[in-house]
């Protein structure tokens, strides 16, 4: 016996696809409601009728999460793509004002704000105050992420995993260093720091999914070591002053230290490590994306700054 099945929708509620997104992006409903600032049944009722709609299961639960069956990841890709589309389109409406207006999205490791402020954010803001230049700063993995998901236009990236879909326009050598006050012990060392050397001390270590810490577990990995860590903290700025007031010993690298190596307040020592010593920065964004004339004029001017060009070039 044949059954009629329901028409299927001629449109799909913006509403609707926009909760459906954000629980995934999150993981699950609860912390996705935390980020919207709505009631988590709020979502979970969009996220059923859009199921109505189409009359598949977009979404199934694991443990406190949710992730998508394979209708879902098929509309999910849809979705980032008309989102991606949609900015495209406002850009090429925007060239009719030049760099007058627009809005332009980044996300950048935390290490590189300083000189991405100083060096071409200050002056890019100041000659086009029409434009909103948000910055956001975000561990590694999310840095690749919002740019993949079209949520950043441009990121700056410390020892990323290049995923398909993602386009590095500009790469550098960046070693990560190990990073102590001016009179430690290890400072009286030869360099390269033999990496045993490091590991006699206390450490301060970045917390996971950042690429800093990616680089130290795959040096712990191959290298056999256990790095034991005395302070774990998400912030750049806490681990320098850990290092600055003591004996303990943090890993970044120097490009975040410009201001503490200049003043003397810090001292970055070479590691004797393929893993450190090979460590990247690179510059992306989403693979066949265009970029609106503002963002593109960004995008010279960052790729065109030290570290990744020569302006305002820093010799050690």
């Amino acid at each position: 016996m044949a059954h009629d099945k329901e028409p299927f929708p001629a449109h799909l509620n913006s509403r609707w696809l926009h909760y459906f997104s954000q629980a995934l992006d999150a993981g699950s409903i609860r912390t996705a409601s935390d980020r919207l600032d709505v009631e988590p049944s709020v979502i979970s009722r969009q996220i059923r009728q859009l199921e109505q709609a189409l009359g598949v299961t977009l979404v199934e639960r694991h443990g406190r999460g949710v992730r998508a069956t394979e209708a879902g990841g098929i509309l999910l890709d849809f979705y980032r793509e008309r989102d991606v589309a949609e900015q495209t389109l406002l850009g090429q409406l925007a060239e009719l004002d030049g760099l007058q207006r627009g809005h332009i999205s980044l996300a950048i490791s935390e290490g590189y704000s300083d000189r991405l402020m100083s060096g071409v954010m200050n002056d890019f803001c100041a000659r086009h105050p029409q434009l909103t230049v948000e910055m956001n700063l975000a561990n590694v993995n999310d840095v690749v992420r919002q740019v993949y998901e079209g949520q950043a236009h441009i990121g700056i990236a410390y020892a990323p995993r290049l995923t398909p879909g993602i386009e590095s326009v500009v790469s550098v050598h960046q070693p990560l260093c190990a990073i102590v006050h001016p009179g430690h012990p290890l400072t009286r060392l030869p360099q390269p720091l033999a990496l045993d050397a490091t590991l006699e001390w206390p450490l301060g270590l970045v917390g996971h999914g950042y690429g800093i810490r990616q680089l130290i577990d795959a040096a712990a990995i191959i290298s056999k070591r256990h790095f034991h860590a005395s302070l774990v903290s998400n912030s750049l700025a806490t681990l320098k002053q850990y290092v600055s007031s003591g004996d303990g010993v943090t890993f970044i690298g120097r490009v975040a230290l410009l201001h503490e190596l200049r003043r003397g307040q810090l001292v970055a020592l070479e590691i004797d490590h393929p893993v450190f010593q090979e460590a990247e920065a690179h510059v992306i964004v989403r693979r066949q994306r265009p970029l609106s004339p503002a963002a593109k004029q960004l995008l010279r001017e960052i790729v065109d700054l030290w570290p990744f060009g020569e302006r305002e070039r820093v010799d050690w």
